[in-house]
């Protein structure tokens, strides 16, 4: 077993390319939220009764938790209203085989400034996965082989070529509308639009598939534009496009977003569904659990696809109402760990277009039982908890493996996410982003999925957070403006 360098963050930091390489397969499949298994870390719950608070935040992920936190920066009252037991929306910190796993986000980079700074500043330490002993492509007969690292280079060349341009079309990384004269019609492709315009084959489909297809759920769901704003945010540079997906906090994102949510101060129920939000112009009525809570301002930070989900007495806008049916967090998002008999070495797999399995790689310990593997697909056919379906998909591209047990996250499939990462459609950026961002009334929206930064990525939760926080109290200061 390869050794892991361990370091706090500011001090030394391993630069590894085979790394970079590996984590570009894993960028944002597994970056989608942080939840904590440790559901008693609130600081304080409520069961019985509603009561009145200055603020309400819907949903207990890195963006809740940060309009909370901000919230009380700015001296107001907050509650989060969470409807699992647990925080952190849509990722989930576990167990398998003996190992800590993430089901959603796992991975820190210092161009993802707001979460990279937020642990440094909390003292977590954090460690680099270590490096793919090979990697695994689809072949011209159309079955697999193993191949050397040096092979991500053709891959590498396949992808500058979808986000050719950007620089130009995106010059400005948290501005996407800077050059918005340029986007209007390149907001309209999808990914296989542009693989169609660049005349790939279907190997070369295959061989890219991996890092473009698979992330946006399929080619034909993805939006051409949001792959290349994430090519923009990591400076148009493909180290750094690999690189985002290296290192890790020690103890998990759960210790990160557990330390913030201390700090916030707000107080949490748990396994409280949110069902009704009544805004009367004045004031704003959340129903959740039965009970009816009420507040001058309410953060809704819960998935876009879930929108529709909640009742909203006075209806949402148009354009909130759409993206949710249009969807934005990837409907068909799985993750699952696979653990296989014996020390296999460290596979890095990259799957063909519409296969069960997009991306295999090795988790970074050894259990007493051997390799564990970390499988991330997007076809709505994989059932990740049927050992059997996991093991005909594993062994296609690892031959001879064999699957001893898998443990596994169906997104769509979970009510209070219907999908997993951020994952923008043709039309999504240029059209409701700007919009949904704007208060509605007493009501502020935050996620993930409507940053302006890193969509798909903890950065982009906490981004949003502390400017729905922001906008939240003020709200609130107007409405106690108002009363006095």
């Amino acid at each position: 077993m390869k050794h892991k360098k361990e370091t706090f963050l500011g001090g030394a930091r391993t630069t590894r390319r085979a790394i970079l390489k590996a984590g570009a397969a894993a960028g944002a499949l597994g970056a989608v939220g942080v939840a904590s298994s440790h559901a008693a870390s609130a600081a304080g719950m409520v069961t019985e009764t509603g009561s009145s608070y200055d603020a309400i935040v819907i949903g207990g992920g890195f963006a809740g938790v940060s309009a909370a936190r901000e919230l009380k920066a700015k001296g107001k009252r907050t509650l989060i209203i969470e409807a699992r037991d647990r925080v952190g929306g849509r990722a989930w910190s576990s167990t398998f085989s003996g190992l800590p796993i993430e089901f959603g986000a796992t991975w820190i980079h210092p161009s993802q400034t707001l979460i990279w700074n937020e642990v440094q500043r909390l003292g977590i330490a954090t460690v680099d996965d270590p490096n793919p002993d090979f990697t695994v492509f689809a072949t011209e007969s159309g079955g697999y082989a193993k191949q050397d690292l040096t092979f991500l280079d053709r891959q590498d060349a396949l992808l500058r070529k979808f986000v050719e341009g950007a620089e130009t079309y995106l010059p400005r990384a948290y501005d996407p509308f800077y050059r918005e004269d340029l986007l209007v019609d390149l907001d309209k492709l999808t990914l296989g639009d542009r693989a169609r315009q660049l005349r790939l084959s279907t190997l070369e489909m295959n061989w890219v598939s991996a890092t473009t297809g698979a992330y946006g759920g399929g080619f034909e769901r993805g939006s051409l534009t949001q792959l290349a704003h994430w090519w923009a945010l990591c400076g148009y540079n493909t180290e750094t496009f690999h690189g985002i997906n290296v290192t890790r906090p020690v103890g998990g994102m759960s210790t990160v977003i557990s330390r913030m949510l201390a700090e916030s101060g707000a107080t949490v129920v748990y396994k409280s569904p949110v069902t009704k939000v009544t805004d009367s112009g004045s004031r704003v009525q959340v129903t959740a659990g039965g009970v009816v809570y009420d507040a001058a301002a309410v953060v809704v930070a819960v998935p876009v696809n879930t929108w529709n989900s909640i009742n909203f007495s006075s209806g949402l806008p148009a354009e909130f109402s759409r993206l949710s049916t249009q969807t934005v967090g990837v409907p068909t998002a799985k993750k699952v760990f696979i653990q296989v008999q014996g020390d296999i070495g460290r596979p890095l797999v990259n799957g063909k277009s519409g296969a069960l399995l997009d991306l295999v790689l090795a988790h970074a310990d050894k259990s007493s039982q051997g390799t564990v593997l970390i499988g991330f697909s997007v076809n709505p056919n994989l059932d990740v908890t049927s050992v059997s379906q996991v093991q005909s998909a594993v062994s296609e591209v690892l031959p001879g493996t064999k699957v001893l047990s898998v443990k596994g996250q169906d997104w769509g499939k979970d009510v209070y996410a219907k999908g997993g990462w951020t994952f923008r459609r043709p039309g999504q950026l240029l059209g409701a982003l700007r919009t949904v961002r704007q208060p509605y009334g007493r009501l502020v929206f935050a996620g993930s999925d409507i940053a302006t930064g890193w969509g798909g990525y903890v950065d982009g939760a906490i981004e949003t957070g502390i400017r729905a926080g922001g906008l939240a109290a003020g709200l609130t200061t107007a409405a106690a403006s108002a009363t006095s």
